[in-house]
């Protein structure tokens, strides 16, 4: 099913939207009215409407609803058959992500539906039905010509009494026809009146779209430039005589990602499909003096779509600002984020905000140093425009060779954060995954996200001769507490060498304890207990968090005295002179369904050398 309205654009679920539907589905105030889901993940509902919309015959659409000005999914509508086949009637379903709420966008959409009903499938009569209690529902069906039909069967009883509303193809017409028609006259009237001000008109009659090709990012084109066709032409053809017109080819169509002024320049981040079948992004930008656009690099896009792109460009066009074109220790860089990530419509009640932009969806940090051992705890907050353009920095190659590293953290429905880490380089214009990440745990969300957890997980890689970054090291913290030494942290590790957890404690800025235990099966844990003894300084420092399916976790020492109680889902760690508890400890886990499990804590020497 694909079908257009002013604002959206209603088409089959593909993969690239699996995240998106993560967001609403997990939100309560979304899925409150929805038939009852027990059991059923955000991630298996998604792959069940997208294996329903595969089959043949097919008696299902399941449909994102994409805002066409930004390319974000913002929601879902479906229709089915009636349980009832020979009624000829279809049922149609309905969700909107929070933040898009307020704005018409689901009267929009359902009238985009019904009319597609009517007239592609050919159908009598098309129903939906919603809760007495859900009165927002039922306005969107009225506004959209639906008529109340009378009571229906509630799938919840829970939630009220239900009524059902339907549109007869018949008698229904589209709502707002007689405006739009008027609109179109008045915008007519005005070309014959006003001929110079027919481009901007026509801009607003017919705004660049995003690429359908699914090799391509599928970002509609964003910048002051991006609705300036012959701007965008320019650049496409720049770009075309560079590579020959081999790359992207002669029957590929180019699209601009983004394009706008960069102070006293232009630059255009540009997309289309190679002569040999591969997706290519290219930056051509303003250079020289007088300005002329040159094509500055290219490179493949791979798959999955990139997180962000990467603009390199200092907006000197002359580069006496120190622009480096092919990369070099010193660019002025910029993220461009996916659209997803910089606004979903109108930002959420009580939304957090990141600079200027207010964002439900992500907040930003770039690494300002990269200490080899892990000792610098220094983050820059990034912003970004309207258009999800960041805020330019200078990146120094010397401090961080391989990128400039920034944390991404997306808030989610339950109060964690889902966190990731990328690399921007000025060599590449696609952001990249570092050696050294913050990601999410395995047991689930970051509770809290802690950007000291970055060197915390570096100072361990600097004390352990046995862990390297070779294929990436992923780190995610498990629990931190203060004490009046310092900072301590359980931190995940995973790697080439295997899985791993450590323990980390601080005095002040000097490491003082690193223990590290092998947890090849750590998604099967229902706790993790360990410590670190430092002979040299006579500390223990012992560590207990639960996983999934806890409620309890106790550690004791060998008289069976009380060490560290921690209950709920947050975990503990203490600080003790050497000594004070008799080894060996052990732990118990109390499960939430009342079931107990012993199991020895391993006490491990300190990795830090006597210094």
């Amino acid at each position: 099913m694909e079908c257009r309205t002013r604002r959206l654009l209603i088409r089959d679920f593909v993969e690239a939207d699996r995240e998106a539907v993560r967001l609403w589905r997990e939100d309560p105030e979304v899925t409150r009215y929805l038939d009852k889901q027990g059991g059923t993940s955000p991630d298996a509902w998604f792959d069940a409407v997208r294996r329903y919309n595969a089959q043949t015959p097919r008696t299902s659409h399941d449909a994102a609803i994409v805002l066409r000005s930004t390319g974000v999914v913002i929601g879902w509508i479906g229709i089915a058959r009636s349980f009832d086949p020979s009624t000829g009637e279809l049922t149609v379903g309905y969700a909107l992500d929070r933040s898009a709420w307020g704005h018409d966008y689901m009267t929009e959409g359902l009238v985009a539906v019904l009319s597609y009903g009517f007239g592609k499938l050919g159908v009598r009569s098309i129903s939906a039905q919603c809760y007495t209690a859900n009165g927002a529902s039922a306005r969107v069906m009225e506004k959209a010509g639906m008529k109340l039909a009378g009571p229906a069967l509630s799938a919840d009883p829970s939630l009220g009494h239900s009524v059902r509303y339907v549109a007869e193809r018949d008698t229904w017409r589209r709502p707002g026809r007689r405006r739009f028609g008027l609109a179109v006259a008045i915008a007519l009237l005005a070309l014959v009146a006003f001929p110079l001000g027919a481009d901007p008109v026509l801009r607003a009659l017919n705004p660049p779209e995003p690429p359908t090709d699914t090799r391509l990012v599928r970002w509609v084109p964003r910048g002051d430039l991006a609705g300036n066709r012959a701007f965008v032409a320019e650049a496409t053809r720049v770009w075309r005589e560079s590579t020959g017109r081999k790359m992207p080819g002669a029957l590929s169509k180019v699209y601009a990602v983004w394009a706008g002024r960069i102070g006293a320049g232009r630059v255009a981040l540009l997309q289309g499909v190679g002569g040999d079948g591969h997706a290519y992004v290219a930056q051509v930008a303003d250079r020289g003096q007088p300005p002329v656009l040159r094509m500055d690099r290219q490179e493949r896009l791979d798959v999955p779509p990139p997180k962000a792109l990467v603009i390199n460009y200092s907006g000197d066009p002359s580069g006496s600002d120190g622009d480096s074109v092919s990369g070099g220790e010193s660019a002025v860089l910029r993220l461009l984020l996916a659209p997803a990530d910089f606004t979903s419509g109108a930002p959420a009640a009580g939304a957090r905000t990141t600079g200027a932009v207010p964002t439900s969806r992500l907040q930003m940090w770039r690494r300002v140093g990269d200490n080899p051992r892990g000792r610098d705890s220094e983050w820059a907050a990034l912003s970004p425009d309207r258009d999800g353009l960041s805020a330019s920095w200078r990146h120094d190659g010397h401090r961080s060779p391989y990128g400039s590293v920034v944390i991404f953290a997306r808030p989610l429905a339950d109060g964690t954060d889902s966190v990731d880490t990328v690399a921007a380089s000025p060599e590449h214009l696609t952001a990249r995954r570092p050696p050294v990440q913050l990601e999410d745990p395995t047991w689930g969300g970051t509770r809290r996200l802690d950007l000291a957890a970055y060197d915390d997980g570096r100072a361990v890689l600097a004390e352990s001769a046995a862990m390297t970054v070779a294929r990436g090291l992923d780190i995610s913290l498990l629990a931190e507490a203060h004490d009046r030494a310092g900072r301590m942290s359980v931190v995940e590790l995973r790697g080439r060498q295997g899985h791993k957890v450590a323990v980390v404690a601080w005095q002040g800025r000097r490491l003082d304890c690193v223990a590290t235990m092998d947890v090849p099966r750590l998604v099967r844990r229902r706790a993790v207990a360990l410590g670190c003894l430092n002979p040299r300084t006579g500390l223990l420092v012992v560590a207990a968090v639960p996983g999934p399916g806890a409620s309890q976790v106790e550690l004791r020492d060998a008289r069976r005295h009380l060490v560290l109680p921690v209950e709920g889902d947050a975990g503990r760690l203490v600080r003790l002179p050497a000594g004070d508890e008799p080894l060996p400890l052990s732990c118990t886990v109390v499960s939430s369904t009342g079931g107990r499990e012993r199991r020895p804590v391993e006490v491990i020497p300190t990795l830090t050398p006597g210094r």
